[in-house]
């Protein structure tokens, strides 16, 4: 026989038995749904995680730091190199400003910008309370959901402060903050003369910014001002301390055309540790990976569990259709046909399994995507289930095979039928 009259025969041969067909069907498709959505989840966490990186990070940027003792536990052996103790003799290496310019003259570094630990007492403005302040440097690589004014070519007089602060301050609406003057109060550090003395810096308010879902940090509590004016703050607070001129990491940027990762290296043989932006997703990108790996692990479990009902159901369709065996291959029918048949109507039973399975997990992405949004406050437009018509083509695929797979034996039995033995079957 053709193989194109043995597929029709075997799909045939299914319509004549739908309720098992179906609930064999059904038992492959949880497997296929599970699969599909793992890999649809696995996929928008890449791409969310992905946006995420990409909105906060320069793909020229990496972030140094000093290449720390790999074994914390126990005494450290004492070292020269500046350091911030933790106590129970543990200790963080940091860099110094040697080390800061080491960086800056290696080939391919355009600037090298230590990351401040910026200590400030409170933010205010003339006739406002006081508020406690968390300030950082501004990074332009960074993406902030400016709702008045912007942060571009930020001045060293300008600051950029959240929309919650705004309000606090004082300011009707976020634009009414633009132009507008206010106050960081420093404090000088606890171990410098005289005591006690603090300093206040003005700034004009140049930017207002919101919650952003893509930044790492919350914009509810953010205050940035520019990198000479973070310097600033950093050495009324700090100078004249045994920390001064200590940092714990550094922000450098390769220069255009140059790659990233040749400097990376060069930082590495100096003794550096250096992270690039695709170093940060690869570890994101490795956790996402595990996850994935384990809902696809639930996901084989089930089509395992299925192949047992593919193998059971084949086997009760090989003793109910003895006799109709036993009279194809009277009628001229080969072993090998018969075979062939079975064969493909379990394949049969796994295209429609995987078929209904990969289709009710789009249709479930579909109505969830909006839904998981809106719950996690995402970025208009971001799907955490992203499906690929490969992949789910990919499932369907993998499913026939496995389900033929699992029609062997029966098959076998069904082509080893003595026909005349066969014909007497009642």
């Amino acid at each position: 026989m053709k193989f194109v009259d043995i597929t029709k025969r075997a799909g045939r041969s299914l319509r004549e038995s739908k309720a098992r067909t179906i609930l064999t069907s059904l038992a492959i498709g949880v497997g296929a749904f599970t699969i599909t959505l793992s890999l649809a989840a696995g996929a928008g966490g890449r791409q969310y995680a992905a946006d995420i990186v990409s909105a906060n990070t320069n793909q020229q940027e990496l972030q140094v730091s000093q290449k720390q003792e790999s074994r914390l536990s126990g005494p450290q052996e004492y070292s020269d190199t500046p350091s911030v103790s933790f106590g129970a003799g543990f200790s963080v290496k940091q860099l110094s400003s040697a080390d800061i310019s080491k960086i800056d003259s290696i080939s391919g570094v355009k600037s090298v910008a230590p990351v401040y630990d910026l200590s400030v007492k409170y933010i205010t403005r003339p006739g406002a309370k006081k508020y406690n302040a968390s300030v950082r440097q501004f990074n332009s690589a960074m993406t902030f959901n400016f709702v008045a004014g912007n942060g571009n070519n930020l001045a060293d007089n300008q600051i950029v402060i959240s929309k919650d602060y705004a309000t606090a301050l004082g300011f009707n609406t976020p634009a009414d903050a633009i132009g507008q003057t206010v106050e960081l109060v420093v404090a000088r550090a606890a171990d410098v003369v005289p005591p006690q003395a603090q300093k206040t810096f003005s700034y004009t308010v140049a930017g207002v910014i919101d919650q952003n879902a893509l930044s790492f940090s919350s914009g509810q509590t953010t205050i940035l001002v520019s990198p000479n004016a973070a310097k600033a703050l950093y050495d009324y607070n700090q100078t004249g301390t045994t920390g001064y001129g200590n940092y714990l990491a550094a922000i450098v940027i390769a220069k255009d055309g140059v790659n990233v990762n040749d400097v990376k290296d060069s930082l590495t043989k100096l003794g550096y540790d250096a992270q690039t932006a695709q170093d940060l997703m690869s570890t994101i990108f490795q956790f996402i990976n595990v996850l994935q790996g384990i809902l696809i692990g639930f996901g084989a479990l089930a089509v395992l569990t299925s192949v047992f009902g593919i193998i059971n159901t084949q086997y009760i369709s090989v003793l109910e259709r003895t006799q109709q065996i036993g009279l194809m291959k009277a009628l001229g029918m080969r072993r090998r046909d018969v075979g062939r048949l079975f064969k493909l109507e379990a394949a049969w039973i796994g295209f429609l399994g995987g078929a209904i399975g990969a289709g009710l997990a789009m249709l479930v992405g579909v109505v969830a995507n909006p839904w998981i949004s809106n719950v996690l406050s995402l970025p208009k437009g971001t799907d955490l289930l992203i499906f690929q018509p490969v992949s789910a083509a990919i499932v369907v695929v993998g499913l026939i095979l496995v389900s033929v797979g699992a029609g062997i034996l029966p098959a076998r039995k069904a082509a080893k039928l003595d026909p005349i033995e066969a014909l007497r079957t009642e």
